[in-house]
């Protein structure tokens, strides 16, 4: 399998971010320079988006894989453990990989995975999706308007008139380019995080959702049974589902905070 592109910034104790479905590294931006005073941050492409190329061979990849995939990944940087944060499909992701024993604290923001299993693909998550695909070429000129980007971003903002424009441009032209959105989407229809108990209680965890996530609503979609049974939850208030976009400083100092309460090695 191909290595999965990345950038890396500052110094520290190493904190892996991890996107979401049909999104890139690029949407961490907001968040990434406040975390590399206190961290070596490694935004990463999980396979099959941004610059990352998909799983070979496989017509789904569910997020027990995507998380094998970031294992690979810290082997690759010579990294035992590292403290993760994750969004979305990303958030699940960093639920399994902490599950195999590879996180020294997770946050997961709006994670995926916390639900009865779903069976039909998402209306919400096809329509954007349809819909960069079918703009893509127009996206940067339609971005710019911005009535026109604050209804675009609407979807994963509570707060879309301060997403930048850059930011709203790198996560619709993600959308358009993930090569690998079938194979993960379809990795996530009939399977939930069912590996709660294996996450080690030395491993901080905390899950934050949005008092207002439209992607993934209360109650269906946050079910805290299946979370681990010493996570914290927090709701943000004023927030969608993408707290690194309404609520960056928020997302960071939870980042801060939950890697502090760390004893794992």
């Amino acid at each position: 399998m191909s290595e999965l592109a990345y950038d890396v910034a500052g110094s520290g104790e190493p904190l892996v971010l991890v996107h979401g479905l049909a999104s890139s590294r690029r949407c961490w931006d907001l968040v990434i320079d406040d975390l590399a005073r206190d961290f070596t941050v490694y935004a990463i492409d999980l396979p099959g988006h941004g610059e990352s190329a998909p799983v070979p061979g496989q017509s789904e990849t569910p997020a027990t894989e995507m998380a094998l995939a970031v294992g690979r990944f810290l082997d690759a940087q010579g990294i035992d453990r590292a403290h993760m944060c994750g969004n979305s499909l990303g958030g699940w992701t960093v639920l399994e990989a902490a599950a195999d024993g590879r996180a020294s604290s997770v946050v997961a923001l709006c994670p995926a995975g916390l639900w009865e299993p779903i069976t039909e693909p998402m209306g919400m998550i096809q329509f954007n999706r349809r819909s960069a695909v079918m703009l893509r070429r127009a996206l940067p000129a339609i971005m710019k308007v911005p009535p026109l980007r604050r209804t675009l971003v609407r979807a994963g903002a509570e707060r879309p008139a301060q997403v930048p424009y850059r930011v709203a441009v790198d996560a619709a032209l993600a959308q358009a380019d993930a090569t690998g959105f079938t194979q993960a989407h379809d990795g996530a229809l009939h399977r939930r995080f069912e590996r709660a108990d294996a996450i080690s209680t030395d491993v901080p965890v905390v899950i934050a959702f949005g008092d207002n996530d439209r992607i993934l609503p209360y109650p269906r979609f946050q079910k805290r049974d299946l979370a681990p049974d010493h996570a914290r939850w927090d709701v943000l208030w004023n927030c969608g589902h993408a707290p690194m976009w309404d609520l960056p400083r928020v997302t960071t100092e939870l980042i801060r905070t939950t890697a502090a309460g760390s004893t794992a090695g």
